[in-house]
């Protein structure tokens, strides 16, 4: 794999792992996870946890059949998947920044005079 491209995906919150497989996948068609351990030469737990995170984050598929095959989105599919989520957990900081704001000023000791250890509660 080019390691320019992995680095690249990384950026869209898959680790290297994730993103040898996807391009596996994405190269090879749908595969087991018994045809990707081989495929691949990694332990069988690394290939499936690497799968499920590509699993969630909608770059690959699972098929309805036995054994199941999993299969990557079109790199569009995958790429605007990431994007998405990565917007909606920047929409979710937004709206928490004010809230973060108003705890930490309500925690904090008005002067020096007052200051306390810190602990949380």
């Amino acid at each position: 794999m080019e390691k320019a491209l992995v680095e690249r995906l990384r950026m869209f919150g898959i680790d290297d792992k994730q993103a040898c497989l996807y391009l596996t996948l994405l190269a090879s068609g749908a595969k087991t996870l018994l045809e990707l351990v081989k495929l691949t030469k990694s332990p069988r737990a690394e290939v499936f946890n690497a799968l499920n995170g590509l699993c969630e984050r909608g770059m690959t598929e699972e098929s309805v059949e036995s054994p199941i095959k999993y299969h990557a989105v079109s790199i569009e599919a995958a790429l605007n998947a990431a994007v998405m989520r990565h917007a909606y957990d920047l929409r979710r900081m937004e709206r928490s920044k004010q809230q973060v704001i108003e705890l930490v000023n309500r925690q904090l000791p008005a002067g020096p005079d007052e200051a306390t250890p810190l602990g949380i509660k």
